[in-house]
């Protein structure tokens, strides 16, 4: 919670995979409260006071996702509105913005992000900020697992996490006017 507070505030895309992280991480302790609050709650040093703050975060967030239905796949309508929000702005730097150093980066990463789609056989890819984030959460995975990661998969990545970098520059300009 403190966390995502934080990322929220400074980084917009950090945010979104800190959240599908934090989903996983309530699917992998199906729902458990309990579980949460032993392995992952009462490990942070803080007070009571701000684990209970903590606690309340994670019963909501419990809460919020067996309401939605997305206790197996999917992300929070929250979420899912802020990637919607991001995949505007995208369209509008490419667009009516024209914001060359974007479309530059957007050329670097537009094949990768294809051959996302094409990996994922089309699944999470109704934006290309989603296909984008999905595949460095992905990356993201497979590095906590401490699986091998080919270099090609690192510079490809490398492009779109570029891409996503100016797209969380901008959001912050723009949200600071």
């Amino acid at each position: 919670m403190l966390i995502a507070r934080l990322k929220k505030e400074t980084n917009i895309v950090e945010y979104v995979l800190y959240m599908f992280q934090i989903e996983d991480i309530i699917r992998s302790f199906q729902f458990n409260f309990e579980l949460i609050d032993q392995h992952i709650i009462q490990q942070f040093d803080q007070t009571e006071a701000v684990k209970k703050e903590i606690k309340s975060w994670y019963l909501e967030l419990i809460q919020s996702m067996k309401s939605e239905n997305i206790e197996k796949t999917g992300h929070l309508k929250s979420l899912n509105e802020t990637i919607s929000g991001l995949d505007v702005l995208h369209k509008t730097l490419l667009t009516t913005i024209q914001d060359k150093k974007y479309q530059e980066l957007y050329d670097q990463a537009k094949s990768p992000m294809q051959e996302l789609v094409r990996k994922s056989g089309g699944k999470g890819t109704s934006h290309e900020v989603e296909i984008a984030l999905n595949g460095l959460y992905g990356l993201l995975v497979l590095r906590l697992k401490k699986e091998t990661v080919s270099n090609q998969t690192q510079e490809e990545m490398a492009k779109i996490s570029a891409l996503l970098a100016h797209l969380n520059f901008q959001y912050f300009q723009i949200k600071m006017h």
